[in-house]
């Protein structure tokens, strides 16, 4: 599937789901940088040890309102 397929169900969809969409795609962006997974795996090693994640910070790392 292309973008100009996606693009008119997406510029129909709910402003929630346009926000979750942009966070799934800013991940995926993220996810293509060596230093971005080394910074989840130094985060998911933090929180296995019981270190919590705020959903205020996550939001505002995110870039979400």
């Amino acid at each position: 599937m292309s973008f100009a397929d996606l693009r008119p169900q997406m510029e129909q969809a709910p402003h929630a789901e346009m926000v979750q969409a942009l966070a799934f795609l800013k991940s995926r962006l993220r996810a293509d940088s060596a230093a971005n997974r080394d910074d989840l795996a130094r985060r998911h090693t933090e929180i296995e040890t019981g270190r919590k994640v705020r959903w205020e910070d996550l939001k505002r790392e995110l870039g979400l309102p």
